[in-house]
């Protein structure tokens, strides 16, 4: 029985020991992340940027194949037929009625010589087409950058808010300590425990909220970099150096002026335009005749072909040979007795020589080759070429219009952007000078009231009047850093701290 104290220490200490270590790893395994690492992550993990991306992809595969496009074409055929029934012997273009296995092979090639231009302006409108798409990633990556901004600012203003909260709430736990004491010396009436009781409670009530906001906060940032909830996350909160409002730029149309050049919703506008300006000229194109070159080899086989073929390349020669008729022999001529048969002879042009009817030697005998140019002018085609030309020149006319409401948006954006950082540079001097006279104020009234010389209502209303005064100076402050992030945005500026 002695050895149990034992037994039982030596449990509590391991017990101890594995706590401390597994809360040692929990804490490792927070991710601490900064704003650059926070936008890099939301960038990668975004999937409608992942999506854009493959369209980017297929755009690049559009203008290859434009590319390619200008080559010719190289195409090989080959058939197997069985033919049962009258067929016509190609050898003795007669028609025969027996079973005939046939083959026929070919290679061709086609060029277009001109075609009004038409590849070229394609190939000029697809490079257009993926600087559209590349430029329009670049865009909804900016998008998802402010909206990490934004977020990440938002952390950092619940984070001040709560930790506010709990220094307020602190003050008061050691008000109260205080003024319970004086209470129990008599000097001051229970009332005054009460009042500061209910202030705790207040307090206790602020910091619930502030740790909510600050946990949904954190949701969408989470939500943003597409991270699990069971990865636990902690953001670096940078030193603020807010600037003065001094530095401003001197008006928003010289923040508009350098924003056109840089923001790609602008150039994406303009390449829209460059590209349906390709269009208008690849449906003017069709106006325009078009030639190819083609060019092919050729050859057959066929199983009811005679056991002896020409040898290909020899030369004819002239022979005379039967042609299949007889003519009858009239009564009195010499030498012939009357009513014979004389065939009749000709002169004909025969291959000088033969050989075996091998399958490679019919497919060299079949063998031929052709090139031609082909010729196509359009004449009429139910005005389909004109209504695809006054298409494209809508769609140029539209491409035109979105530019111009693309500058339209983006100059009364910034020109909100910049006053909202005016007014916030305002807002945020105003707040900070106002806290600094609730502070010079709830000084005084604290020393008033440890002197005795006003009641406990008075302090909580002139510590609850601080408490107001400093949340809304890091609003304001968080609002001036956010619409400060924002303008460094449409001034091409980094967004660090």
């Amino acid at each position: 029985m002695k050895f149990y104290p034992h037994i039982i220490c030596l449990f509590l200490l391991f017990f101890i020991n594995h706590a401390l270590t597994a809360q040692g790893d929990s804490s490792d395994n927070v991710r601490r992340l900064s704003l650059e690492e926070c936008i890099e992550l939301a960038v990668t993990n975004n999937l409608t940027v992942r999506t854009t991306e493959l369209n980017v992809l297929q755009d690049q595969v559009a203008l290859e194949q434009s590319k390619a496009d200008l080559l010719p074409s190289l195409n090989a055929n080959s058939s197997f037929g069985y033919n049962v029934g009258r067929s016509i012997n190609q050898f003795t273009n007669e028609y025969v009625d027996r079973p005939v296995r046939q083959q026929n092979m070919s290679i061709t090639a086609d060029l277009v010589l001109f075609n009004g231009f038409r590849k070229l302006k394609t190939i000029k409108r697809n490079k257009l087409n993926l600087l559209d798409s590349q430029y329009g990633l670049q865009a909804q990556k900016n998008e998802i950058i402010l909206n990490v901004v934004e977020a990440y600012v938002q952390i950092l203003l619940n984070a001040e808010l709560l930790r506010n909260a709990q220094f307020t709430a602190q003050s008061t736990g050691s008000q109260l300590d205080r003024t319970r004491r004086l209470v129990d010396a008599g000097s001051l009436p229970i009332g005054n425990v009460l009042q500061l009781e209910s202030q705790e409670a207040t307090d206790e009530l602020n910091i619930i909220s502030a740790t909510n906001n600050l946990a949904l906060a954190e949701l969408q940032l989470r939500q943003l970099l597409l991270i699990p909830e069971e990865q636990a996350i902690e953001i670096e909160e940078p030193s603020v150096e807010l600037p003065a409002s001094s530095q401003l730029p001197s008006s928003a149309y010289e923040i508009y002026q350098r924003s056109a050049t840089e923001l790609p919703q602008i150039k994406q506008a303009e390449a829209q335009v460059d590209a349906a300006q390709y269009g208008v000229a690849i449906a003017k194109a069709d106006f325009y005749p078009r030639l190819n070159l083609s060019g092919g080899l050729f050859s057959q086989y066929s199983s009811i072909a005679p056991p002896q073929i020409p040898v290909s390349g020899t030369d004819n020669i002239t022979r005379v040979l039967p042609t299949g008729n007889f003519l009858e022999v009239p009564m009195g001529l010499p030498g012939f007795a009357a009513g014979s048969r004389i065939p009749v002879l000709t002169e004909a042009e025969v291959p000088s020589e033969f050989t075996e009817n091998t399958y490679l030697n019919q497919l060299d005998f079949n063998f031929r080759r052709f090139v031609q140019l082909n010729l196509s002018i359009p004449i009429f085609n139910n005005w389909q070429v004109k209504s695809n030309v006054a298409n494209a020149q809508i769609g140029l006319e539209n491409a035109r219009l979105n530019e111009l409401n693309q500058r339209n948006l983006l100059r009364q954006t910034v020109e909100q952007v910049y006053l909202n950082v005016r007014a916030n540079a305002q807002q945020y001097q105003a707040a900070e000078r106002r806290v600094a006279q609730f502070q010079r104020a709830f000084e005084d009234t604290e020393r008033r009231y440890q002197a005795q010389a006003i009641d406990v209502y008075a302090y909580n209303q002139s510590q609850n009047d601080l408490t107001a005064a400093e949340a809304d100076a890091l609003q304001a402050k968080y609002n001036y850093l956010l619409s400060m992030k924002v303008l460094d945005f449409y001034l091409d500026r980094p967004l660090t701290f």
